[in-house]
């Protein structure tokens, strides 16, 4: 059996801390439900198949907001290059005209499209 890659080695540690952190989470239940929630939901921002190889917080985000655009419900594209974000953003405008969707960059809000409806 070949030895694992550096990358696959990063892959299988994030894993790791991922069902580690499930687990704390599950022990923590009794205690408070609130923190359980919010690592829970960060968790599941981790596992994104969309963010892997991207730093979240550097990261340019092409989001796909709920009916009453009150939470993201996808995120289309995430990418390290503006360039590459805007033919992104560009893509899912047309792709999801009747939709919100935004370009972010953190909190900064880059372009908006907002739904015909």
């Amino acid at each position: 059996m070949p030895e694992p890659t550096v990358d696959e080695d990063g892959q299988l540690h994030t894993l790791g801390l991922i069902e580690e952190l499930r687990a704390e989470c599950k022990r923590m239940w009794g205690t408070s439900s609130e923190p359980y929630f919010r690592i829970e939901e960060l968790l599941r921002e981790l596992a994104n198949p969309n963010l892997h190889g991207i730093f979240p917080v550097t990261a340019f985000k092409v989001e796909l907001w709920d009916r009453r655009a009150q939470h993201t419900r996808w995120i289309v594209a995430a990418t390290a290059s503006v360039t590459l974000a805007h033919a992104a953003f560009d893509a899912a405008a047309s792709e999801y005209a009747g939709e919100r969707l935004t370009l972010r960059k953190g909190s900064l809000v880059i372009r908006e499209h907002k739904s015909n409806g």
